[in-house]
């Protein structure tokens, strides 16, 4: 399998939002990082339509 090359950032959370996060992933069934790509797209999009 090979590596994707998605560009990569640091971020800091407050402690009660990464545990919500983490949270929020295991009950989903993701990795944190695709819970967040997930929570990003999903609000990028509704915002995309309130704008239509």
């Amino acid at each position: 399998m090979m590596a994707r090359k998605d560009p990569q950032f640091n971020l800091r959370l407050p402690e009660e939002l990464k545990q919500w996060v983490e949270s929020q992933a295991q009950k989903n069934h993701r990795s944190q990082t695709a819970e967040l790509v997930y929570l990003i797209a999903e609000e990028k999009k509704r915002q995309e339509q309130a704008a239509a």
